[in-house]
């Protein structure tokens, strides 16, 4: 059977408006607005042309289309067999995979807010942390955040005021003072977004009718009648859309995102959200475009279906890492096996193989690590690693000279 695309209200109005069936239109519109199976968010917006608001409101709904249950569908099971997949690698491999994903996650948010940053400055502020070497440095707010979901750790959002607890811990350390919030939580003052010389959105006015906006974000966000997916997605956009600082938001909103799916998720679907939408730029555009179209009157289907498909191609993505990883360390864990090394030199060996497959861009395994994972004495380590490198099976690339 072939699943007929769904139209958005957007796409049918300028069909019609070709055709000049504009009472087709309407009636499309009444009958979507006012269906049983509607699932209306309390989510209030106005729709956004020519750099402006328009002064009419629209509530944001959405219908369960077929298409949303089966994208749903196919979401929760991709989680499932990354879950699987994670589950066969060694716990080394488990840990450098999840870093080496969140470089790549931490990279990609600021590259799409235009922060300048590397992966290997990145790198090393996820290594002074792990090892406790101070987390004042930059990044650091946003390292520590998005690493908690590796404990399991994750943003709870119960009032207003924890969206800026999130700011404070996320962005604030590389916002410039001047677009500091100005408001007792939030930005006083209206703020324009622009792309260039255009204007692409307008948020909230004021504190005020951001706090106002908030709290029902906050209501739609816990409402648990509402399908977990759908809400997140459209709690996305009325995020955006209130844009409740001056500088941060993009950010705050996609690790808002990253928190709720990593909750209902497997957390590596989760940390690839923001690399997807890097890759895909256009369509998360051109999603929250549509979104914002005086002719779409509010409807977010169309929405939650781009998004579902940008969660599913990064989950893709994520399983296919996986199985070249898992198969290169099958051919490690062979080719060590084939040669006459002790245990102990096929342990390390085997180790150090599971950073260069999974680790790309992580910090080193340093050979207290080594000590701690084989849970043998730095003696014994130091022998069987000059017996790797003295039969040139590993190489000595920094030696770290002892000071007295």
């Amino acid at each position: 059977m072939t699943i007929k695309k769904y139209q958005t209200l957007k796409g049918l109005y300028y069909q019609n408006m070709q055709n000049g069936d504009f009472v087709h239109f309407d009636t499309v519109v009444k009958q979507r607005q006012t269906n049983e199976l509607a699932i209306h968010t309390g989510m209030v917006m106005s729709p956004f042309k020519r750099d402006y608001r328009l002064p009419i409101e629209y509530e944001i709904f959405y219908l369960p289309v077929l298409q949303i249950s089966q994208l749903e569908e196919q979401i929760n099971q991709l989680s499932k067999e990354i879950e699987q997949k994670m589950a066969q690698l060694p716990v080394v491999s488990q840990n450098q995979i999840f870093i080496s994903n969140l470089i790549d996650e931490l990279q990609s948010t600021n590259d799409i807010e235009g922060v300048r940053s590397s992966r290997e400055e990145i790198s090393q502020v996820i290594e002074q942390i792990q090892r406790r070497k101070g987390d004042r440095g930059r990044f650091s707010g946003l390292v520590k955040q998005y690493a908690k979901f590796e404990e399991n750790q994750y943003s709870q959002i119960r009032e207003i005021q924890d969206f800026r607890n999130i700011w404070n811990e996320l962005v604030s350390q590389e916002v410039a003072e001047q677009d500091f919030p100005d408001g007792k939580y939030f930005r006083k003052n209206g703020e324009v977004i622009k792309d260039g010389d255009r204007v692409v959105h307008r948020g909230d006015a004021n504190e005020q009718q951001i706090d106002h906006d908030l709290q029902v974000l906050v209501q739609t966000m816990n409402n648990d009648d509402i399908p977990s997916l759908a809400k997140c997605f459209l709690s996305h956009y009325y995020y955006e859309y209130i844009h409740p600082f001056y500088d941060g938001n993009g950010r705050t909103g996609r690790f808002i995102v990253c928190s709720y799916l990593a909750r209902k998720l497997d957390r590596m679907s989760a940390i690839n959200f923001s690399s997807t939408i890097v890759a895909h730029k256009s369509t998360y555009y051109k999603a929250f475009t549509a979104m914002a179209d005086e002719h779409n009157y509010g409807e977010g289907t169309g929405f939650v279906i781009s998004m579902m498909r940008l969660l599913m191609m990064g989950q893709v993505e994520v399983a296919k890492k996986l199985d070249h990883g898992i198969q290169m360390l099958d051919k490690a864990d062979q080719l060590t096996e084939q040669q006459h090394f002790s245990d102990l030199e096929q342990q390390a060996l085997f180790i150090l193989c599971q950073k260069a497959i999974f680790g790309r861009y992580v910090g080193p395994i340093t050979d207290q690590d080594l000590t701690d994972i084989m849970h043998i004495s730095r003696y014994r380590l130091d022998q069987t690693l000059a017996k790797l490198v003295n039969d040139d099976y590993l190489v000595v690339t920094r030696v770290r000279l002892k000071t007295t």
